[in-house]
């Protein structure tokens, strides 16, 4: 019976290899993208089936998530709803698999599921908090991407990352997007060139609304640490691939 190394899924013919990929991936199963630690068909000169670690069909049992509290969701292989779903944590269209309560008010990507509420990195003091915009709940800031609290066009609302004194936030949404982007650029690419100019790029990418060269030392440390700690928490785990880009300093 395969291990934690090799794992079946049935909608593949082979057994599939835990492997840790160098860059972006889409998931064959939640459509959605993905970083590093995946399940791969080991036929890869023809086959390019490839899966999140959480998008295994196999060995699913009922989630608990402390955003949705006396929730249990179960792992779906295809939407059980009658309607399209929207997940309750990126606020972005679900495609493919994924997790939905025992309730039948919540449904959610298979990653974002499994996204850390907390995140913290050994370097930093530091953290940053996965959290829901209320009227009780409010953000002092909006969005370092889209420059808005809320960028969701209906009922379901994006969540956020924020900082722990507030003043900083970032939506889940938009840091997939912001990723992707910068993959696209080629900064997320391993043997990428990582100069100056490429860092700055990409961190003002990460943050077009605002312009690092116009901050005071104390606040570009700050902001830096913040986008460092989303990036991280998206991605799943730190990647010497992209950790260069954070190493930033103005001559």
């Amino acid at each position: 019976m395969p291990g934690l190394d090799k794992q079946n899924d049935n909608k593949h013919l082979h057994d599939l290899e835990r492997r840790t990929r160098e860059g972006l991936f889409i998931c064959n199963g939640c459509k959605e993208l993905g970083f590093g630690n995946c399940y791969r068909c080991p036929w890869v000169w023809f086959c390019d089936y490839v899966l999140h670690v959480g998008c295994i069909s196999e060995g699913r049992t009922p989630l608990s998530n402390p955003l949705f509290k006396d929730c249990k969701f179960q792992f779906y292989q295809k939407n059980p709803l009658t309607v399209a779903p929207t997940c309750h944590i990126c606020a972005l269209d679900i495609q493919g698999r994924m997790y939905h309560c025992s309730k039948g008010k919540y449904s959610l990507h298979p990653y974002c599921a499994t996204l850390q509420t907390t995140f913290s990195l050994r370097d930093s003091d530091m953290k940053i908090k996965l959290r829901r915009g209320t009227k009780l709940n409010f953000f002092k800031s909006k969005c370092l991407k889209c420059d808005r609290k809320n960028r969701s066009s209906n009922d379901v609302q994006c969540l956020s990352y924020v900082s722990s004194d507030g003043n900083l936030c970032y939506h889940v949404a938009c840091m997939k997007e912001a990723c992707r982007d910068n993959w696209n650029k080629g900064y997320f690419r391993p043997g990428s060139e990582t100069n100056q100019q490429s860092k700055f790029l990409a961190l003002q990418n990460l943050a077009p609304k605002v312009v690092l060269s116009s901050v005071g030392q104390t606040s570009e440390v700050s902001l830096i640490t913040f986008l460092k700690l989303v990036v991280y928490a998206i991605l799943g785990e730190p990647f010497d691939l992209i950790a260069p880009l954070f190493q930033f300093s103005q001559n």
